[in-house]
């Protein structure tokens, strides 16, 4: 069994939040592996990933993580990703990686992802205006970007395939957002590429008052692991045995535990 600690959003400013501090310290103790979703830093700034850096070291955990909007402001993005990397953060950018814990091989693709909208596949979709139709541009190509990640996987003899992205792929972990930010919330490009793979797990964050589970419309396990939405950091338990690819119902696999 692999237990991957997930949190998003932490959106550090500089100064790091006790609060944080006491959820990370230790984590090695519970899991495996560390996903962060994003919007680590709040403004991309150096000096916001060195607190972050400092922050993560704290788990004691190999890290995998992807940028989220915030972080996407830094304009040093080689330098943001070295200091992350003092701390063993390795960031995703449309890679993919396999790692092995308590006997299982885990694959990992990871993306930042965009918005974009879910019409038609589901729900309503934003007003239709120029700043739309580029930012659809966008969600098609970082659609193609996780495909290829994926693509990566397919060799390899994995027990298990995680999603990381920044961006939702469903509207089904949107909960309490207003419909009129959908479109800047995340698009179906990203579900509709999820669908095509045997992925088990998708996480992400963003949506601050989103819920914490979802499924993509082929029933693929979707968590918003956003720290405003789950209140801290969770695990996730994968089990070879309730995996999706030995067909197991979705809302049968794994186990979900907040942590204190």
């Amino acid at each position: 069994m692999a237990r991957i600690a997930a949190v998003g959003d932490l959106h550090i400013r500089g100064e790091i939040p006790q609060d944080l501090v006491e959820r990370l310290t230790g984590l090695h103790e519970s899991a495996d592996i560390l996903v962060v979703t994003g919007d680590i830093t709040n403004s991309g700034r150096l000096i916001e990933a060195e607190a972050a850096a400092e922050l993560l070291a704290l788990a004691g955990l190999p890290i995998l993580a992807v940028m989220g909007n915030h972080d996407r402001r830094c304009l040093r993005r080689k330098a943001f990703h070295a200091i992350l990397g003092t701390a063993g953060v390795e960031m995703l950018d449309g890679q993919a990686r396999v790692l092995a814990f308590g006997g299982e091989r885990i694959g990992f693709a990871g993306i930042s992802g965009s918005g974009g909208g879910f019409w038609p596949d589901e729900g309503p979709d934003a007003v239709h205006n120029r700043a739309a139709q580029r930012l659809a541009v966008r969600a098609r190509r970082e659609a193609a970007r996780l495909e290829r990640a994926l693509d990566l996987l397919t060799p390899h003899e994995v027990d298990h395939t995680v999603v990381i992205t920044h961006f939702a792929p469903t509207i089904a972990t949107l909960g309490r957002e207003p419909i009129v930010k959908y479109w800047l919330l995340g698009n179906c490009e990203l579900g509709r590429v999820i669908d095509r793979y045997p992925v088990d797990l998708v996480l992400h964050g963003h949506a601050h008052l989103g819920n914490p589970v979802g499924y993509t419309t082929n029933g693929v396990l979707v968590r918003n692991v956003a720290q405003y939405v789950t209140g801290g950091v969770v695990i996730h338990q994968l089990d070879r045995a309730q995996s999706q690819k030995s067909s197991a119902a979705p809302d049968a696999w794994g186990a979900y535990e907040r942590l204190a």
